[in-house]
């Protein structure tokens, strides 16, 4: 990944630690969970954006492996 990618994930990262600070602090069942969608909304969109990295090279070397190679 490249390096606006390494941001984008300490970013994610910083914000799942201070959604999870406010969802241990506070009293309120709602509160807590809008506080628990929005750790569950930036995981998904974490691992999303990791699929999409990784998926595509794995399914393309899968799909090349599988043919023979031919010499012209």
């Amino acid at each position: 990944m490249n390096s606006l990618d390494s941001w984008l994930y300490i970013i994610g990262i910083e914000l799942l630690a201070i959604l999870a600070c406010v969802w241990r602090l506070s009293q309120e069942a709602t509160i807590k969970r809008r506080v628990r969608q929005g750790i569950l909304l930036l995981l998904g969109f974490m691992l999303v954006h990791v699929f999409t990295h990784l998926l595509p090279n794995a399914m393309a070397c899968f799909i090349f492996s599988s043919y023979p190679q031919t010499a012209p």
